[in-house]
């Protein structure tokens, strides 16, 4: 991993990987063996790890990004920095069905996803040279066949770039108010409602004030936390569940199922601090929530400037329309 010294990004240097044969699905129940052992998986059956009988199932990528085998070295050349790419790519495979997708999952299987997600994070930072890990999920991604669903775990021994930037912008809300700025968001949202599209005892689907993209919307808890494993509970997992699964049959039902993409915005990992004062008010000024951008590969940006051509009011009310009333 190189840093570009003029943009403060990371670049990730590495060879292409030959392109998969077409063949049998290595994430079916029955080819357990064509994949790498597995790192968890959720059952009710089954003969024992690496068997069928699974509900979600998390393995390495075959062909991954970061390695938790790797010595994390961090080294000057010259004047330009590098590091190494220590860390992890997994894969958690959603569903037993290789047809599912995150509209057709009944939401206990989505919240068993949910869970998944925690527990991966949970047992990612333990590992202290893992400074961030970025959970995500894309549907209908263009130049991409269709294939088995699943999420895309990544920890790495940075920060990314998005996160650094929108903990930026919590921080220096939070040291001119004192308040957190997605609490005031919400407070704002819920009080004008004209962007929300659900609100919960738990949460609140809105899209946001300068959405991106036409359909950007976000989910964001009503009660302050930094971190999404230490949030998702007994009582939270099946309301999250319930209204991803309503948002993705909205998306797929009501508006002609487009492409888009999951992301779990969370903090990174408190354990690695670097420089002494490090996450010092994180708990108080980030908030944890959840961002679906469809239609990602359309995004329109003018010198950096995003350009939607549809306010977010009108996309507010399209997603209300679309959504299935509960039974």
């Amino acid at each position: 991993m190189r840093k570009d010294p003029t943009r403060g990004q990371w670049v990730l240097v590495r060879p292409k990987a030959k392109a998969a044969q077409a063949g049998e699905c290595p994430y079916c129940p029955g080819a357990e063996h064509l994949t790498p052992p597995e790192i968890a998986a959720y059952r009710k059956d089954g003969p024992g790890p690496n068997g069928p009988g699974w509900t979600v199932r998390v393995v390495p990528e075959s062909d991954p990004y970061f390695r938790v085998e790797r010595e994390l070295v961090r080294e000057g050349v010259g004047m330009f920095d590098m590091i190494t790419p220590r860390g992890a790519s997994e894969l958690i495979l959603e569903s037993p069905r290789h047809d599912d997708t995150l509209a057709s999952m009944e939401p206990e299987q989505l919240e068993a996803v949910l869970w998944m997600y925690r527990d991966r994070l949970l047992d990612l930072k333990r590992d202290s040279q893992i400074r961030d890990i970025l959970v995500s999920r894309r549907h209908r991604k263009p130049g991409v066949p269709p294939h088995h669903p699943y999420s895309r775990v990544t920890a790495i021994p940075i920060v990314f770039d998005e996160t650094r930037r929108e903990l930026r912008e919590a921080r220096e809300y939070y040291q001119y108010k004192r308040r957190c700025l997605y609490c005031d968001i919400l407070r704002q949202e819920t009080g004008a409602e004209e962007r929300v599209v659900r609100l919960t005892k738990a949460f609140v689907v809105l899209v946001p004030y300068a959405a991106r993209l036409p359909l950007e919307t976000w989910v964001l808890p009503r009660q302050h936390g930094c971190s999404y494993e230490d949030a998702i509970n007994g009582e939270a997992a099946p309301e999250l569940a319930r209204l991803l699964s309503g948002l993705f049959r909205a998306l797929e039902r009501g508006l002609g199922d487009p492409s888009y993409e999951l992301l779990v915005h969370t903090a990174p990992n408190l354990r690695s601090r670097i420089l002494q004062g490090d996450w010092a008010t994180i708990r108080d000024d980030y908030h944890w929530h959840i961002e679906v951008l469809v239609q990602p590969e359309r995004a329109n940006r003018l010198g950096g400037i995003f350009i939607s051509e549809t306010s977010p009011e009108v996309a507010a009310s399209r997603l209300r329309e679309a959504w299935e009333p509960e039974a």
